[in-house]
């Protein structure tokens, strides 16, 4: 059975490590990676390929990447790209991810989210002026008792996310939750990443030691004067026509970023009932990129890029080539057709962007080739 788990690594820490080896069949393990900047609008603290090598270190064989216009975005939009990839690639059948609570019954919530009731409750409280995220919570729990408890962790919420997308999508793939372990996670360590190296695998530690030496550690507040700037020169209405941005939060925006002393003190002052940080954020980085409202993702995922692999990851590949019904690609320039060629065009500026958040940028990283590995390190 070939199992995928989907992922940021940012950075890859044990508990990522040891979903992994839960995850591995005798098949192999594909690992969904999200590229640059993350679900949750921020940069990825190290570059896509060197979280794509420390995948292959802690145990994937084929490291496929999420691209940009799914990564950095809702959860629901996140896993569907995800779950998209890996029915198109057509050999994987189960997605193995990590809960907090693994007794849960994810898939009877599903349904209930699937359902016309559901529906109706979400958009009266929206209407009422609730995020997207705290809607759902509530609407659930008034049809499934105990689902709004569920849902206020995260990984649960992205949990519930692939299962929904499957189901929507009528994949033929397994699910399996597995519970998260350690008390520790990703923003923690991140938010001390010198303090917090002992919680990574040896791999990712030299990872980090070595990327930090070499200027390759992103920090968000470089993004601070480039949103200043695009700012202090946008209209309202220039800033309606970008995507994701409407009822009013462009008057917001320009309203709070003069009194901000930081780029997270802006996105602070933004925050609202009806607008989560992690939205905020997302939206200055589409601001950033200049996508417009008809950019937003209304295609299936149009190929299938390839970042690492191994020898087995080799022969998968060879597996996938003949099962996958969307294109695989091993750099971005072989992408085909418009949506491809959109979506790589993208990439390129979201990778551009996010090199400029370290001390040592490259701004040829995008056109590096697939890492290809030996079998064991």
């Amino acid at each position: 059975m070939l199992t995928a788990v989907i992922a940021e690594l940012n950075p890859l820490h044990s508990g990522h490590e040891f979903l992994m080896k839960s995850a591995k069949s005798s098949e192999g393990l594909i690992v969904i990676l999200s590229s640059n900047f993350t679900q949750r609008g921020s940069p990825s603290i190290t570059d896509k390929f060197t979280r794509a090598e420390n995948a292959i270190m802690a145990g994937a064989d084929l490291v496929v990447e999420l691209p940009f216009l799914y990564a950095c975005s809702a959860g629901n939009i996140f896993a569907d790209g995800a779950c998209q990839i890996l029915a198109g690639l057509g050999c994987v059948s189960r997605i193995v991810f990590g809960v907090e609570d693994d007794n849960f019954d994810v898939e009877r919530l599903a349904d209930v989210m699937m359902t016309e009731t559901f529906g109706e409750i979400l958009r009266a409280e929206m209407k009422n002026g609730c995020s997207y995220a705290k809607a759902c919570s509530i609407s659930a729990e008034k049809i499934l008792p105990g689902s709004g408890d569920f849902l206020s962790r995260p990984n649960n919420t992205l949990a519930l996310s692939y299962v929904t997308s499957i189901k929507r999508g009528n994949y033929h793939i397994e699910t399996r939750a597995v519970k998260r372990t350690g008390i520790f996670s990703s923003k923690t360590i991140r938010e001390n990443i010198i303090g917090s190296l002992h919680l990574m695998p040896d791999y990712s530690r030299q990872s980090i030691i070595e990327s930090q030496k070499n200027g390759r550690i992103s920090s968000e507040s470089k993004l601070w004067p480039l949103i200043q700037c695009v700012l202090n020169r946008s209209s309202p209405s220039e800033l309606r026509d970008i995507y994701g941005v409407d009822e009013g939060i462009e008057n917001l925006m320009l309203k709070k970023w003069r009194a901000s002393s930081s780029f997270d003190d802006f996105i602070g002052k933004c925050v609202c009932s009806r607008y989560t940080r992690s939205h905020i954020r997302r939206l200055t980085i589409y601001i950033l990129l200049g996508l417009k409202r008809d950019d937003a993702v209304k295609s299936a995922v149009p190929y299938a890029r390839v970042l690492a692999f191994n020898e087995r990851g080799r022969e998968i590949l060879r597996q996938c080539r003949k099962s996958s019904s969307i294109p695989i690609i091993t750099s971005l320039k072989y992408a085909q057709g418009s949506t491809g060629k959109f979506f790589a065009q993208v990439e390129q500026r979201a990778t551009q962007l996010h090199e400029i958040t370290m001390n040592c940028p490259d701004m040829t990283r995008e056109s590096h080739e697939v890492l290809k590995f030996p079998q064991k390190f």
